[in-house]
């Protein structure tokens, strides 16, 4: 039955309550004009309420859609909770329906959508890591350290963790503008070419400016070079006026650097490297972040360095990943 139909229907019933009660109330002897003008009074009340409630009961659905859909567009969130117990009415189940499937086709866009994302970062994540062979795997590692050391501050938000995630494994971008002689460099570096390097964090600042999705990476990128005693670089921030992702960051770099080995030395003990990162807290790092990031079990940190073997984000096939042009690049 359509909602039309049942609409009429009820008032049309509701009506006919009324005028037959009205009716019935006439029929005696000498009912006087006053008491019959109250009956009907009566009646159509009670019709009208009658009428009042059916109307709710079949507004009910559809205000629950009507809100479920202004509350998504309002949260850009979806959900599937505004079909109905069964509804009778076929119109509330035609628009029951409709937006199920416009829910299920818009998360089957976003679903694909991520995995163009992911496949986009691996790629430059592995472009990056392919011309400093001396970090190979560095971003791997440092991306799973940071999330876990997030989760030990209590970071539990999705896109909070995405955004420490993807600027983990894209930190060292900018260094894909840095030429050849001094990124492969096996001796010190000069003055100059330690000022080259160093403009690596606002390289990637605006290199992935310009690109929409990746902007919750930035704090990280501008800012993994920053010193909590304000000595770092590009904007010698210090204190809590540096990022929290970026000081989350800096902490599990730091330790990762310790760690891993590199052609003019070896790597670090695990013990070795908790030492020093507890003598530069204070003034290289954050001590609250170095607080929750040595409350994590070494094992734990062992078993998130052997996942790096075997990373969640490989480059697409046969697909070279497209960075905008930019005037860093002379375009």
């Amino acid at each position: 039955m359509t909602l039309r139909h049942r609409a009429f229907l009820i008032s049309l019933a509701a009506l006919t309550l009324a005028l037959v009660l009205v009716v019935l109330l006439a029929l005696p002897q000498r009912v006087s004009p006053a008491a019959l003008a109250a009956a009907a009074a009566v009646a159509l009340g009670g019709a009208w309420v009658a009428a009042h409630l059916a109307a709710r009961q079949l507004a009910r659905p559809v205000r629950r859609i009507a809100d479920a859909t202004v509350e998504m567009a309002r949260t850009g969130v979806l959900r599937d909770d505004f079909r109905g117990a069964g509804s009778r009415v076929q119109e509330v189940r035609d628009l029951e329906s409709a937006l199920g499937q416009l829910v299920e086709s818009i998360q089957r866009s976003q679903t694909d959508r991520e995995r163009s994302y992911v496949e986009a970062v691996g790629a430059v994540v592995a472009a990056v890591d392919a011309r400093d062979q001396e970090t190979s795997g560095h971003s791997v590692r440092v991306a799973r350290y940071a999330l876990a050391l997030a989760r030990a501050m209590g970071i539990e938000d999705v896109e909070r963790l995405r955004a420490i995630e993807w600027g983990s494994l894209l930190h060292d971008v900018g260094k894909i503008a840095v030429p050849d002689a001094i990124l492969r460099k096996v001796g010190p570096l000069t003055e100059e070419e330690w000022h080259i390097m160093r403009q690596h964090a606002s390289w990637g600042y605006e290199i992935l400016a310009d690109v929409q999705f990746l902007r919750s990476a930035l704090d990280i990128v501008y800012g993994h070079h920053e010193r909590w005693d304000g000595t770092g670089y590009p904007r010698g921030l210090s204190g809590e006026r540096i990022p929290l992702a970026a000081r989350i960051f800096a902490v599990v770099d730091t330790y990762d650097a310790i760690t891993s080995e590199r052609p003019y030395r070896r790597a670090h003990s695990h013990r070795e490297a908790i030492d020093e990162v507890r003598r530069v807290t204070g003034t290289q790092l954050d001590p609250r972040a170095v607080d929750a990031f040595l409350s994590i079990p070494e094992v734990e940190l062992r078993r998130l360095r052997a996942q790096t073997t075997r990373p969640d984000l490989a480059p697409p096939a046969g697909q070279p990943i497209a960075l905008p042009r930019h005037r860093l690049f002379g375009a």
